[in-house]
């Protein structure tokens, strides 16, 4: 039953579907190439294609095996990966090309282009109708008046529907127009399809650029952005970003600079780039993860390295058919035929083996002989079940292999000695979507040639280093195995690189006795090196030319990797050992990538940058000026017994010392076993054996170990693809180091829902999952339509063979849910520090993850600038490091005498505090845990409002506090959407950054709103009732709307000048009840002298109404502040042509009604 099963795939050419049949094998490149077959699409061409499952953007990678999906799964044929230039594919394949052109159609007719508008481009979408409609005409010889009766299959219905009666007439003429002055030579069907394209280019540049929809991690700031990845975009190639709530879009990277891409099975991806940092997204399901991942992966191999696959998870079966043949991929002969003259000189006994460009099946094996002094090539043609057929010699064979070995040991015309496999670096004819550039590098500006000559690494001074006497520094133990009982000595010193810095170097020297041998071999090393910028590569500060000859290096005072592993040992972790070995990796990738060969990759060449619980950094050293020994035997690679200095200059022998290396950590810095035998050990390597598997040493690393071991060296690991996998055995298997803020946001989602989910990060040494993939997506695409709109990650997705039952199905609130949980408000609350999962702020009670201030940044307290209910303020400066300017701060801290309320107040404010982010809003810093807690702010420049009000009131103007004014409504204006009620809003928390913008301060009395929008006092204490609304002080009732009527008397102190608010007629305003009494009466403060009728009337007392309802919101006063500010047509300030005496509320009312 299952032999009979087959799949619907449709196509956009006569948009018929094929039926392809499947079997349990059948991956989704298998039905690819079978529809390429069909539709005449050659080898070459086929890799732009891919299958996407029918009405859905989840596209499927190669490997993915259908048998399981139901029958009436439908998908789509899709060329998904562009060409930038549509003449190269045409020339590439036609048919490709024609299919494209279909595609193209099918999509402006289905409104399936975002870019389009209808609106914006009728009378284009209108052309390429009328384009269309020609071409049937040339093409299928149809009659002009048959094609125009059928206009409505040219012309998109949301152009017909909005343009009905302005299309048909249009439509005639130009297909008159057409038909008339068509050249029937030049005007054919692949002309009309070219002219089509062009325009279509012109309205929809971006076509096949994909969109996503994720959330990042940035920093422990969450945010929900949307992916764009457009490889040709004309300002911002590749990657592109935009977050929620803005417009404009920013360049993560482009295609060539993603290194590797890892995949976690909670939807999680770590996109590994040249240009920075590790990105970290989640993705909302599993396939539309596979689905952003496969299109990176596809459009690297087609654009940078054909052989590669960024994903580990995301393999190609052809390429790794092709790889365990080492065979090439359709480069033609032309690429063959120089390859082996460029690589091989043409020596007799060479091959290359690779697939044919045209047609399927087809091999050729190129080989170099005796007879010719150019290669002869040999069809190798698979033919059904019975085998290969090869025209050397007219027989069948079993198998491409069989042919290769027929011919390995032969002594006439075929002579087959030499494979020359593929190379990443191979640039042939397969990259069809790399970019074609024609710029011509320009002299640079003198300025800029300064710029590069003064950039580090640099020549150094000897007067500017300082060498600590009698001191070795930690490589001094190393040198005996730089030969000949040690060439070289470093010195532990400090560099001064300028006035007041210094820094801690190791100065590495030649011996004076070795100078004259060794100095040029020294200055090519320090060259090498001083190109290598990378975290995992000690760095080269410079150079001293001076004598003695010196490079001056990072100093790690942690020492040799190999040392401390033995001394630590029993504190280690495993996923310690795995990083290390993550960081070796990107190091060894790093040189190959420069073109560097290192020579001499040991444990003892790693140096320690840092340990501690959240990462192990190690670096590594140079090479040093070595010669190889018997000792290094464990490290040489058994093509080079005969001579251990051909490893110098060999990847291949590097990839074997780094799995040598590695096994070192693993073993805790153990060398392996010596032997007086040097012979003995060849033979035991020689033989297929390996070093043992170090006790406690996961499989995962050791299979990686051996396949760093391999005998062949083209099978050997290749130095990107062990960074790669290494970095995913890190980041799928030891994940408890990448805990991102996103887990914690879309917790708290599932906890919306009522789903309880647990945290599943842990240190299980279980093997990476395989067969992960395959079922996800089977299990998808079993799910009905509407199941699976509403598929997202649970967080408690874990590691299994089977992921049966491993989907959250949400009803339809689900998407919104998790919308409003990374929403641009809540991503502000996220900003900078970590959480727990608890959602409500007043419940969060622990102080840690803020911002830790430790040993390397200190505080620094000086004298006392304010004080609140139960805080004091200190200025103070931030220390972070040695050459860093210290930061002025601000440090808040409990007074001596306060109680254990006032530490639970302080604990909501700090809560509070660090999910704000406002240009109006003072910045918290961090916390301080001991000796006391304390919150560290900015500084803010010009102190409390209150004080600023007085000292500079004979100066200050009203358009200066109408600013002051403005600013402080945004600021509230945004606590407002953050559902925060300050409660203490008043000219004293307000402080003045500079003479034109002030920010709102101490959160000491604010809280979080219920669901009602307004917060109940809970708890009786002192509380600044003069700036209270009346239902602040009778029912204790606070919400945005109580803060209004606070704002309203913050206004008073402004225009005031920073008189205390006293209201007439009430002997005692500290007396709640009286004060309450006065303002329910109708008594309200009078407008002050300074200021002008019309900000009183149309600004303070509004915000006074006794109903809180009928006040103006914080948006609205906005507004209003804006138009008082902004000048009348005559040029002149609104605010100045209303003079109007205020007494009472009374008045005012009538007053407004007048308005």
């Amino acid at each position: 039953m299952g032999e009979n099963k087959v799949v619907s795939v449709h196509t956009h050419v006569d948009n018929v579907n094929s039926k392809i049949p499947l079997s349990s094998a059948t991956t989704a490149e298998d039905v690819c190439i079978e529809v390429c077959k069909r539709l005449g699409i050659g080898p070459v061409a086929r890799h732009l294609f891919a299958l996407r499952m029918h009405g859905s953007k989840v596209w499927f990678n190669p490997g993915l095996r259908l048998f399981g999906t139901r029958a009436s799964v439908e998908y789509d044929f899709r060329l998904r990966y562009k060409v930038p230039s549509l003449l190269r594919l045409k020339k590439v394949d036609i048919k490709a090309y024609d299919y494209y052109f279909h595609q193209a159609r099918s999509d402006v007719m289905n409104n399936e282009i975002p870019e389009i508008s209808y609106d914006k481009y009728r009378r284009e979408l209108v052309g390429l109708g009328v384009a269309d409609m020609y071409r049937v005409m040339v093409e299928k010889g149809v009659e002009r008046d048959i094609v125009e009766s059928d206009y409505k299959k040219f012309i998109p219905k949301e152009v017909i529907r909005h343009h009905f009666f302005f299309v048909k007439k249009p439509i005639h003429d130009s297909l008159v127009k057409i038909k008339k002055n068509a050249q029937h030579d030049d005007w054919d069907a692949w002309f009309v399809k070219g002219e089509y394209l062009k325009q279509f280019e012109e309205i929809a540049p971006n076509y096949l650029s994909e969109e996503y929809k994720a959330l990042m991690d940035e920093d422990g700031c969450v945010r929900t952005i949307l992916l764009k990845v457009c490889p040709f975009h004309e300002e911002q190639p590749g990657i592109r970003v935009q977050y929620n709530g803005k417009k404009e879009w920013q360049q993560l990277c482009t295609i060539d600079e993603l290194c590797y891409i890892n995949v976690r099975n909670d939807g999680t991806v770590e996109i590994s780039r040249k240009n920075g940092i590790p990105s970290y997204l989640k993705f909302h399901s599993i396939p539309l993860m596979f689905s952003f991942v496969s299109l990176l992966d596809g459009y690297y191999r087609l654009m940078v390295k054909w052989t590669f696959n960024l994903c580990n998870d995301v393999p190609t079966p052809s390429l790794q058919k092709l790889y365990a043949l080492k065979c090439h991929g359709p480069v033609g002969g032309e690429f063959s035929y120089a390859k082996l003259e460029e690589k091989r000189n043409s020596a007799p006994g060479c091959f290359i083996l690779r697939q044919c460009e045209t047609k399927y099946d087809v091999y050729y094996l190129d080989v170099c002989t005796k007879e010719s002094s150019k290669p002869k090539s040999y069809k190798i043609e698979k033919q059904s079940e019975e085998g290969y057929f090869f025209s050397g010699d007219g027989r069948i064979y079993t198998s491409i292999m069989q042919v290769v070995a027929a011919y390995r040991t032969g002594e006439g015309a075929i002579c087959l000695q030499e494979c020359l496999p593929p190379s990443e670096y191979d640039k042939s004819n397969l990259l069809l979507c790399q970019v074609e550039t024609n710029k011509v590098d320009m002299m640079t500006a003198g300025s800029a040639v300064a710029g590069l000559l003064t950039a580090p690494p640099q020549c150094i001074h000897v007067r500017s280093l300082q060498v600590y006497r009698g001191l070795w520094c930690y490589l001094f133990s190393d040198q005996k195995k730089e030969g000949h009982g040690g060439i070289s000595l470093v010195y532990r010193s400090l560099w001064k690189p300028s006035k007041g810095k210094k820094v801690e170097a190791a100065m590495k020297i030649l011996k004076p006795e070795c100078t004259d041998k060794y100095l040029k071999e020294f200055l090519e090393l320090a060259g090498r090196w001083a190109t290598l910028q990378s975290n995992a590569i000690v760095k080269l500060y410079g150079v001293m030319l001076s004598n003695p000859f010196a490079m001056v290096m990072e100093y790690l005072s942690l020492g040799p990797l190999d040392a401390y592993l033995k001394e630590h040992k029993h504190s280690l972790k495993q996923v310690d050992l795995v990083e290390a070995g993550a960081f070796l990796a990107t190091a060894l990738w790093h040189l190959e990538d420069q073109g560097i060969i290192h020579g001499n990759i040991r444990c003892r060449k790693l140096l320690v940058a840092a340990h501690d619980d959240k990462t192990f950094l190690v670096r590594l050293a140079d090479p040093g000026l070595h010669s190889y020994t018997s000792s290094d035997v464990h490290w040489i690679p058994t093509e080079f017994y005969s001579n251990f200095d051909f490893a110098r200059g060999s990847v291949a022998a590097d990839v074997w010392a780094f799995g040598t290396t590695l096994w070192e950590i693993f073993a805790y810095g153990e060398c392996p076993p010596e032997s007086s035998n040097v012979d003995s050990v060849k033979k035991y390597y020689q033989s297929g054996k390996r070093l043992h598997l170090p006790s406690g040493c996961p499989t995962d690393i050791y299979r990686l170990m051996m396949e760093c071991w391999d005998m062949d060296p083209y099978r050997r690991k290749k130095p990107q693809a062990i960074m790669r996998d290494v970095n995913q055995i890190l980041y799928q298997v030891f994940n408890s180091r990448r805990i991102h803020s996103y887990a914690t946001a879309v917790t708290r989602v599932f906890r919306g829902l009522g789903i309880s989910v647990e945290n599943s990060v842990t240190e299980s040494n279980a093997s990476q999952f395989s067969g992960a993939t395959e079922e996800t997506y089977v299990d998808y695409m079993n799910m009905d339509e509407e199941s699976r709109q509403d598929v997202e990650i649970s967080p408690d997705f874990s590691f299994s063979s089977s992921l049966e039952g491993a989907w959250i199905l949400g009803d339809s609130n689900a998407q919104s849910c998790a919308g409003d949980a990374v929403s641009p408000d809540f991503s502000g609350f996220l900003s900078n520090f970590t959480f727990s999962t608890t959602t409500a702020i007043d419940s969060v009670t622990s102080m840690q993850g803020i911002f830790e201030l430790d040993g390397d940044c200190n505080v620094v307290l000086q004298g006392r600038i304010g004080q609140g209910f139960y805080g004091e303020v200190y200025k103070g400066t931030l220390e972070q490091d040695k050459d860093t300017e210290p930061q002025l701060v601000a440090i808040k801290k409990l007074k001596m005498n306060a109680v254990a309320t006032s530490l639970q107040d302080f604990e909501r404010e700090i809560n509070i505090m660090k999910g704000l982010k406002h240009p109006n809003i003072v910045e918290i810093k961090g916390v301080i845990q001991d000796p006391e807690i304390s919150l560290v702010m900015e500084f803010v420049q010009h102190g409390c409002l209150q004080s600023y009000l007085k000292i500079h009131k004979d100066t200050l103007q009203e358009d200066t506090l109408l600013k002051f004014a403005l600013d402080v409504a945004k600021g509230m204006e945004y606590l407002g959407r953050m559902k925060i009620v300050h409660r203490d809003l008043a000219a004293r928390n307000i402080l003045v950054a500079s003479e034109h913008h002030v920010k709102i301060s101490d959160f000491g009395l604010a809280q979080v709103m219920g669901k009602n929008d307004y917060y109940i006092l809970k708890t009786s204490r002192e509380l600044p009732i003069k700036w209270y609304a009346p239902e602040s002080l009778r029912d204790g009732k606070f919400s945005p709307r109580s803060d209004v009527w606070s704002y309203g008397v913050t206004l008073y102190e402004m225009f005031s000048l920073g008189e205390d608010p006293r209201l007439p007629d009430c002997i005692n305003d500290q007396d709640q009840q009286q004060l309450l009494a006065a303002l329910e009466s109708g008594t309200r403060l009078p407008c002050p002298p300074q200021c002008s009728q019309t900000v009183y009337v149309r600004l303070m007392s509004p915000c006074w109404q006794s109903n809180a309802h009928a006040r103006p919101t914080f948006t609205q006063l906005c507004k209003e502040i804006q138009d008082l500010v902004a000048p009348d047509a005559n040029g002149n300030r609104s605010h100045n042509l209303v003079v109007i005496n205020v007494a009472s509320m009374t008045e005012q009312e009538e007053i407004f009604k007048a308005l």
